[in-house]
């Protein structure tokens, strides 16, 4: 027979195991219902009537809950304009006229290379398997409506009203479908020829204009860049089917990106180096000449960076096409336009095409400075919406996006503080309302990826720019107060990873005005271990703290990941006590945090943290010594504040003190295991 359990058994087996924790759901939601509006409660209000309404009562918060986390994201965005950009170019769509006598070349003049080249349209062939994988469909309906004759006339009776209905409704679509296609190909209608583009007239071409700009067959070339521009789009037009070589599109492609910028310098007569004369040029004479090829040339453009999907591509149109980001400023309305196709790539997480993307948008700003609020708006909104979710895939990704975007906003330091006081106001708001509820639900509004990142990237553009505005100063304080009630909010041994960014933050944040604030309070509530695991693990558990905010329940006793927690808060540690290494309080600065060390290495049972623990308290101590030897001997008082900063300005110039070469070792460490906290 089992033995029986004791009071103090039972009762914490009624609290916390499973069955006993159901059954204190159950009555509580017995018990804790709210009484009526009218005064009756829940004897007279029925059985039914109660149990829906707190079902009801239960789901509410669920369902906020959820939409709180969905639009998060449009609490802390930026409102954008989402006018069209395309006025510039708008009678820029059509064929330019072209020389009748120019060089053209047939197939057959152009020998066995054109014909082993040419190839046929690759959608033509993806089209054609659909039309087979159709077919075959149809075929497996038909044996499935000669097996089931009822189910052949249940869709019979139905296929007439379904037909109509579809019918009404798609009409105003596709009415506007059809005129939106007679504007796309209103080009296509009157072709200049339906002769096929050749690589030997390409070549011809090309080499004609590269002898002198001015020579007809530009004409020639700018109107097989636009088909090649459209190549794919639509694969029974005229523009299209001239193009019917691979290798003709790409020369065209080449040549044109590659020379349109000098011949246009060219015609115009502008050195390479001459930016602003453009600007001066377009009343003149020979813009107005110039200005049909200019335009058509920049609409084509935009149309091939919609249409090619290719990273690799992209990178290189962009990087051949930010020559000619001065011909883009000259129109305004298009320039908004590419620049909100630019910021798609940035965030493409592909990080060549992001650095082309951002030193194009960097140098469309530059030239035209109205722009930049755009740029701000789309580039903030963007760095949002990629940073929802964070892991060991996309993390490079989207601090390369902050730091981008860091650069970005410090264009213009005094416009972008403005920005960022907005956006800390949102984040203090809603700090203040989940510090007021403290609900599980409203955590979650400060638990996530969003508002983290976010912080994360006003804290990266105050450190940048804290020297140079003023007006950068009075976010410190505030971004710090957000950190500290985030910290505050979320404690426990889960949140140890989030609170080491927090910690982290602060220590960047500090470095910038020395201002002091307890940084190792963040982490020594966290590293008491009351529990740790009980047998050896037969494999390793692989830790990313920095792609983590709270820990899964099943590692928290887990060797690898209380040596992760162990080594990650000696990291953040000796960062911040290297930042007041060389003051004259480091004797108070170390007091507390080398006592809680020193119970740490104490408790901790992992043989592998002892060295590296032994070794932070020996330095601290250390240097704690050495502060406080050279403290004895000045003559100078605490309010003497030009003499407290001058304290041991020798020692830190020259950096041969202990604790500072330690501090260099466990950044190496740090950067050759690739472990980052932000």
């Amino acid at each position: 027979m089992a033995k029986k359990l004791g009071k103090k058994a039972r009762k914490f087996a009624n609290k916390h195991l499973q069955g006993g924790a159901k059954r204190s759901r159950k009555l509580r939601s017995q018990f804790n219902r709210r009484t009526r509006k009218d005064g009756k409660g829940r004897e007279d209000g029925g059985r039914l009537d109660g149990d829906g309404d707190e079902e009801m009562r239960r789901s509410e918060p669920t369902m906020n809950t959820q939409e709180d986390v969905a639009t998060l994201a449009n609490s802390l965005e930026f409102p954008e304009d989402e006018n069209e950009f395309d006025g510039d170019l708008s009678d820029s769509d059509g064929y330019l006229s072209e020389d009748p006598e120019c060089p053209h070349y047939s197939d057959s003049e152009d020998g066995d290379v054109v014909k082993d080249c040419i190839v046929k349209d690759g959608l033509d062939g993806q089209n054609n398997e659909m039309n087979l994988a159709v077919k075959k469909q149809k075929k497996k309906l038909k044996k499935l409506l000669d097996k089931d004759p009822e189910f052949a006339n249940f869709l019979g009776k139905w296929e007439s009203e379904l037909v109509s209905h579809e019918s009404d409704e798609d009409s105003d679509e596709q009415d506007e479908m059809d005129s939106g296609d007679d504007g796309v190909d209103a080009g296509d209608k009157n072709p200049p020829s339906d002769k096929i583009l050749t690589s030997k007239t390409i070549s011809e071409w090309c080499q004609l204009v590269s002898k002198d700009p001015k020579a007809p067959a530009l004409r020639n070339l700018l109107n097989a860049f636009r088909d090649a521009c459209r190549f794919g789009l639509h694969s029974n037009s005229l523009s299209t089917q001239r193009l019917q070589s691979t290798e003709v599109f790409y020369q065209i492609i080449t040549f044109i990106l590659s020379e349109a910028d000098n011949i246009f310098r060219s015609l115009l007569d502008i050195p390479d180096d001459d930016k602003g004369k453009l600007m001066n040029l377009r009343n003149g004479q020979k813009w107005q000449d110039v200005e049909p090829l200019i335009k058509s040339y920049l609409r084509n453009c935009l149309d091939l960076l919609s249409q090619l999907t290719d990273n690799q591509i992209l990178t290189n149109v962009l990087t051949r096409l930010r020559a000619s980001a001065v011909y883009f400023s000259a129109y305004p309305s298009t320039s908004r336009r590419l620049l909100k196709i630019l910021v798609h790539f940035w965030a493409s997480g592909d990080q060549s095409l992001s650095l082309s993307s951002f030193l194009m948008i960097r140098e469309v700003v530059s030239l035209l400075p109205d722009c930049l609020d755009l740029c701000l708006t789309k580039g903030y909104n963007t760095y949002l919406s990629s940073s929802k979710l964070v892991d060991n895939r996309n993390i490079k990704n989207i601090d390369l996006f902050m730091n981008c975007l860091v650069e970005l906003y410090s264009l213009d330091v005094q416009k972008s503080s403005e920005r960022a006081a907005t956006s800390v106001g949102q984040l203090s708001a809603i700090l203040r309302q989940v510090s007021k509820s403290k609900e599980k639900e409203d955590l979650l509004k400060i638990d996530n990826w969003q508002y983290i990142n976010c912080i994360n990237l006003w804290v990266r553009f105050i450190c940048v720019n804290y020297k140079d505005c003023h007006n950068v100063h009075s976010l410190l304080s505030s971004v710090a107060q957000i950190i500290r009630g985030v910290a505050y909010l979320l404690p426990g041994m889960r949140y140890l990873p989030l609170r080491l960014k927090l910690a982290q933050m602060l220590n960047e944040l500090l470095n910038c005005n020395q201002m002091f604030f307890p940084v190792p309070s963040l982490i020594f509530g966290c590293l008491e271990f009351r529990e740790i695991f009980q047998k050896e693990q037969t494999e390793k558990t692989n830790i990313h703290f920095s792609s983590l905010l709270k820990v899964p329940r099943n590692l928290l006793k887990s060797r690898d990941f209380q040596e992760q927690c162990i080594l990650s808060a000696i990291e953040v540690l000796s960062a911040h006590f290297a930042q007041w290494s060389y003051h004259v309080a480091f004797p108070e600065v170390a007091t507390i945090p080398l006592i809680l060390l020193k119970r740490l290495h104490e408790q901790t049972t992992i043989d592998s943290l002892h060295r590296p623990l032994k070794r932070l308290i020996d330095q601290v101590s250390e240097n704690r010594d050495f502060v406080q030897r050279k403290r004895e001997v000045v003559s100078f008082s605490p309010n003497d504040m030009s003499s407290v900063e001058s304290f041991l300005e020798d020692e830190k110039m020259s950096g041969n003190a202990s604790f500072t070469q330690y501090y260099e070792s466990v950044s190496k460490n740090r950067q050759s295991r690739g472990r980052k906290f932000v």
